[in-house]
């Protein structure tokens, strides 16, 4: 539903919708918009939702979650243990009997009552 005042041009959409974009319940997007999480217009008894403006805190929550992530440095480590090169401290022919011995171990089935 756009509206136009001023010059300015604004998408508002249900409360319904925006849960739809947000990915949560139509009760969530309600408590959302009481505690002014999202942006609402208010007019009497009804709630909608600025679109734009829902939509550009998605992005600047999405960004800041991808400066965000970037975690730590794949050299640093923080328990000061260092690896082998080869990855582990067996052989490759150490590996390969561990394994075969973890798969020749017998199964056991319970027993049904």
């Amino acid at each position: 539903m756009p509206l136009i005042g001023q010059g300015l041009a604004m998408s508002l959409i249900s409360v319904e919708a925006a849960a739809g974009i947000l990915g949560v319940s139509r009760r969530t997007a309600y408590r959302y918009a009481d505690e002014k999480l999202i942006p609402v217009v208010r007019f009497k008894k009804t709630i909608r939702v600025h679109k734009e403006k829902l939509e550009q805190m998605l992005e600047e929550e999405a960004a800041a979650s991808m400066r965000d992530a970037v975690g730590v440095p794949e050299e640093v480590c923080r328990t000061r243990e260092t690896t082998p090169p080869t990855g582990g401290s067996l052989s490759n022919q150490q590996q390969e009997s561990l394994l075969d011995a973890l798969l020749e171990l017998p199964t056991t089935r319970r027993r049904k009552h």
